[in-house]
């Protein structure tokens, strides 16, 4: 259905993406994962036909999207942000939609029962909760009958092909039937995974992974499930377990990198937290957010405003 043959972008003389060859037939779900920063976002434009490549091309059913418009209104897109129009309402905002797109109002109400949201069609986006606005945002996605989804959430919808992005490998292996790992924008390895695998699938190279650290005059190898957080102050990483404290000469970038897919989160610019660590999000103000953790110590670890919001997305609370 959707095929990808040497796609490139060239960003200040460098090849900032290359894909050699991608495939997404109907029913596939095929996630492309990566750390921050790794290309996921800039292959996303690329294949909704929004950016042009600086080579290749992507086809849909035979139809290069990059000259054909009609191919490219088949394809449905969800960024991160949900591009949502405060001030309307939340049927406002798909009726606007459709009336840019040139698209039939009749699917509005049908669209907002189906994510959940019949009984806040008059709503404000402003007064709507971060996850009804995702849902808005994935409502409008599909009111055209789209071929073809390129996400950044986990949806599963019968006979149409998804792509989606993410940074977590394991949550991936589970639900998608293939996983393509994306680093400094090169697919580094493809697997392609049953859809009856019930655990998730981690490629054998991410296995084992230990943590180096220095603790007195020894190089520790710390687990990554023993790692409550990691911190950076002074220059210096730091590693907290429940029992002890370590330095690693990694940076907190390049820690992340190194655990995408094994549970950790960035919850704010100085800390990396184990989500399964995490006991609760506390609320001070309306803007004011904090993690406690499970250790005996029940620490709090400061949570900023967009990495709540990204949290509650990501579990759903």
């Amino acid at each position: 259905m959707l095929q990808v043959r040497q796609l490139e972008k060239i960003k200040e003389n460098r090849s900032a993406l290359y894909v050699e060859q991608l495939d997404l037939n109907a029913g596939d779900i095929v996630a492309v994962v990566g750390p921050s920063n790794s290309g996921k976002t800039l292959l996303i434009r690329l294949l909704s036909g929004m950016l042009l490549p600086s080579s290749g091309k992507v086809l849909l059913d035979g139809e290069n999207i990059y000259q054909s418009p009609v191919s490219r209104a088949r394809i449905g897109v969800l960024f991160q942000e949900d591009l949502l129009y405060d001030r309307l309402s939340a049927q406002e905002n798909l009726a606007l939609y459709c009336q840019l797109h040139k698209l039939p109002r009749g699917r509005i109400s049908e669209m907002l029962e189906l994510v959940g949201m019949s009984d806040q069609v008059r709503q404000r986006v402003s007064k709507l909760a971060p996850t009804a606005q995702r849902r808005l945002a994935f409502a409008r996605t599909l009111i055209g009958h789209p071929s073809v989804l390129l996400l950044d959430q986990p949806v599963l919808r019968k006979g149409t092909a998804i792509l989606v992005t993410d940074e977590d490998l394991a949550w991936a292996g589970k639900c998608c039937t293939h996983v393509v790992e994306l680093e400094d924008g090169r697919a580094s390895s493809s697997h392609t995974h049953e859809t009856e695998r019930v655990g998730p699938a981690t490629p054998e190279h991410r296995i084992p992974y230990k943590v180096p650290a220095r603790k007195d005059d020894r190089i520790m190898l710390y687990d990554p499930g023993d790692i409550l957080y990691a911190t950076s102050r002074d220059g210096k990483t730091y590693l907290r377990m429940a029992a002890e404290e370590a330095t690693t000469n990694l940076t907190l970038q390049e820690l992340e990198t190194h655990l995408a897919g094994r549970g950790f989160f960035k919850a704010h610019r100085a800390y990396l937290v184990n989500l399964q660590h995490i006991k609760s999000v506390i609320q001070y103000t309306r803007n004011s957010y904090t993690l406690q953790l499970n250790d005996k110590q029940e620490t709090l670890i400061p949570l900023s405003k967009q990495s709540e919001k990204e949290l509650q997305a990501l579990l759903g609370y």
